[in-house]
């Protein structure tokens, strides 16, 4: 039998609430994860609309160094390869040069980088097969403009990689005014681009900030959002969480867009923490989510392992929520839930041994 990654999928889809992913794009879902090896994520999870009815979501993969999954996506596993569907398409050829780069430990890419994202975008009835590219750059405790100078290397390569070009110098000094501005305490968590959407600002997520320091951050960065009103949603909403990441977009300019991500900590779920209970509760009556969604999300912590041609653990659950303003529009809550995969190859190896 051939398993590919919607085998994963499959095996968590009977907690998957209809009201979080309805069947047309459960169906849809199935169709992305079989472009996919087995082995090619470690995580999987999902993006869903709290306040909006449609049983619709983003969906993405985590690809970690340690992991099987940057081999196979740079065509260099002896054993699995990507879908015809994705080896003839252009972009794909670039992305996975990139995951090629990024697997050869010889590389300015291995070297910087931690992991990657590939978040995919729902459209009617399917999902975009170019995704969003995010990744997480090694921490390096060196001042700011070193750091600058640092994930400036590894821009250009990535630009290179997938564009043939060095990345934009009006990007460039707009992002370099945000990361010279960060206070000492403060962390670059992820760097997004956002490819499949036509843009060239790219999403910088932040973590690390203390009290009500990124306000005045903000401000230095001269972000041209209304500061009073994100100071009160995340005074009303941020501090029920134990803590928090912040999402800029910036392109030639810092653009008015602004994320709250909440968390609270080890991952902690519905079933056992009562302040889940509590969240919801206050954001349902904000009118942030709806009755159903919020089931969804509640009824999909799980845990279970199933035999494959080896045993694997699943763990779901949630693993955060976000606040998202946009100008002239109402704010909206966004809900992150998902999966990691712990296969136990080892485990299965040892076994056959002693049975031998």
């Amino acid at each position: 039998m051939q398993y590919t990654f919607k085998d994963h999928f499959k095996t968590i889809a009977p907690v998957l609430s209809t009201a979080l992913l309805g069947p047309v794009h459960i169906q849809a879902v199935e169709d992305l994860c079989s472009l996919f090896p087995f082995d090619a994520a470690a995580v999987f999870g999902f993006e869903t609309r709290l306040g909006n009815p449609e049983a619709t979501c983003d969906f993405f993969l985590q690809i970690r160094k340690d992991r099987e999954g940057p081999g196979i996506l740079a065509g260099e596993s002896e054993f699995a390869r990507l879908s015809p569907v994705l080896l003839n398409n252009p972009f794909w050829h670039k992305i996975s040069r990139l995951f090629a780069e990024w697997f050869d430990v010889s590389s300015l890419l291995n070297e910087r980088l931690e992991l990657f994202w590939l978040e995919f975008d729902c459209l009617e009835s399917s999902f975009n097969p170019i995704p969003n590219i995010f990744f997480k750059i090694t921490r390096i405790n060196e001042p700011r403009n070193a750091q600058w100078e640092s994930m400036l290397e590894v821009l250009n390569e990535i630009y290179r990689i997938l564009f043939g070009i060095k990345f934009p110098a009006g990007l460039g000094e707009s992002l370099k005014r945000c990361i010279e501005a960060l206070p000492p305490f403060a962390n670059i968590y992820q760097v997004g681009f956002m490819i499949p959407r036509k843009t060239e600002a790219v999403r910088l997520i932040l973590t690390g900030f203390r009290e009500h320091s990124i306000f005045e951050y903000l401000k230095d960065i001269r972000w041209p959002g209304e500061i009073d009103y994100i100071h009160k949603m995340v005074d009303r909403y941020a501090v029920k969480f134990d803590h928090t990441a912040f999402n800029l977009h910036i392109g030639e300019t810092v653009l008015p867009l602004f994320g709250t991500e909440m968390y609270l900590r080890d991952m902690s779920q519905p079933l056992w923490d009562p302040r889940w209970n509590e969240i919801f509760d206050f954001l349902g009556a904000e009118n942030l989510i709806l009755p159903a969604k919020r089931k969804g999300l509640g009824s999909y912590s799980s845990k279970k392992t199933v035999s494959h041609l080896f045993p694997v653990n699943y763990i779901s659950g949630i693993n955060h929520l976000k606040m998202v303003y946009k100008p002239g529009l109402s704010l909206e809550c966004k809900g992150y839930f998902g999966t990691m995969i712990n296969p136990q190859k080892e485990v299965a190896f040892k076994q056959t041994e002693s049975e031998t």
